[in-house]
């Protein structure tokens, strides 16, 4: 699905979108043109945006939708994004090959260090578990489940290693390729067994009796990398816009951090996200398990290689590893940490 450009189309008055940012942009001001997926762990980006972080730095942002951060690697190639939110997956490490020079500057999502970090899941219908059909990954012998949007990607992962832990692999289950509340109504019209789940729909699915968490990701794969922060070359070029970008975003990050877990301005933050994000529910965000993004950008770099090692086991990464320290370029979370102190 192709990429819509939405905040100009606001500010002349052509439609109302999900991620409008408040003011239109000036005209002498540099609009950075974001990519990102209407989905919920954009949490921090729309703290940023909406609570001002961004403009504090004199920088308009326009946002572009996705269907998948895979969306976004023709468009940062081709400096007709300077942004995105980008997942480790198979499509970006053959880009990355190709000589494509997209850089990684920042943690946008990680699994904590701890056993029942459920950021994400596989996730399994409520009525197999409630049931006692489903006790275990053992039980997903012969069922059908949904392992993210699209093949090459970390729901894959995730999903092997909670088979794993039955002595089970990915060829003992059938696999589909499902957004995430295309799974949510599949489960429920039960045409799906289990999923790849994020939080908070997650905590909304049990709520529902659609589906119960089986294996959280902190209990098989600590540490992993979920989503990360990518820039173009040419953005990437331009150190002081780009540095500016990131210090409004790690804001965003900090203050998430504050509201879910230290508590501290979790009204202004729930408001913000009740309004602009695709899930509505006040309570439902207070109560679901909130995702973690590192306070000062730092990416898990080994776990990037370990990744790549899986896609090129499956065959879905066609090149060698790449050399992730020819992309990785830190300095900009470093110069943000700078201003805003090490957390």
């Amino acid at each position: 699905m192709p990429i819509r450009h939405l905040y100009r189309s606001l500010c002349a008055g052509l439609a109302l979108v999900l991620l409008a940012a408040p003011n239109c942009p000036a005209a002498d001001k540099k609009i950075i043109h974001v990519g990102v997926v209407e989905r919920p762990d954009l949490a921090p980006f729309l703290l940023a945006l909406h609570s001002g972080r961004f403009a504090e730095q004199g920088i308009d942002v326009e946002p572009v939708i996705g269907t998948s951060g895979q969306d976004f690697v023709a468009s940062l190639a081709t400096g007709q994004l300077d942004v995105a939110s980008g997942v480790p997956n198979a499509g970006l490490y053959n880009a990355l090959n190709r000589g494509i020079d997209i850089r990684l500057v920042a943690d946008y999502a990680h699994v904590s260090q701890k056993p029942e970090d459920s950021t994400v899941s596989i996730v399994v219908r409520a009525d197999l578990v409630d049931s006692g059909a489903v006790r275990g990954p053992g039980d997903l012998k012969g069922r059908v489940i949904a392992a993210g949007p699209s093949i090459g990607q970390y729901p894959q992962i995730l999903l092997a290693k909670a088979l794993a832990r039955g002595n089970l692999t990915l060829d003992d289950v059938t696999m589909r390729f499902l957004p995430f509340p295309e799974a949510l109504a599949a489960m429920r019209s039960k045409t799906l067994d289990g999923s790849f789940m994020i939080e908070p729909l997650t905590t909304q699915a049990d709520r529902q009796n659609v589906a119960r968490k089986l294996v959280p990701a902190g209990a098989v794969d600590p540490g992993a990398e979920l989503s990360i922060v990518l820039y173009s070359a040419q953005f990437a070029h331009d150190k002081e816009t780009a540095n500016r970008y990131m210090l409004g975003f790690l804001s965003g990050v900090r203050m998430y951090y504050d509201a879910f877990f230290l508590k501290k301005g979790r009204d202004e933050a729930i408001a913000i996200l009740t309004r602009w994000s695709p899930l509505k529910e006040a309570k439902l965000w207070a109560e679901a398990v909130p995702q973690n993004t590192d306070l000062n950008g730092r990416i898990n770099v080994n776990n990037l290689r370990q990744q790549a090692v899986f896609f090129k086991a499956q065959g879905t990464l066609t090149g060698d590893i790449p050399d992730f320290g020819k992309f990785v370029d830190m300095s900009f979370a470093d110069a943000a940490v700078k201003t805003l102190g090490t957390r």
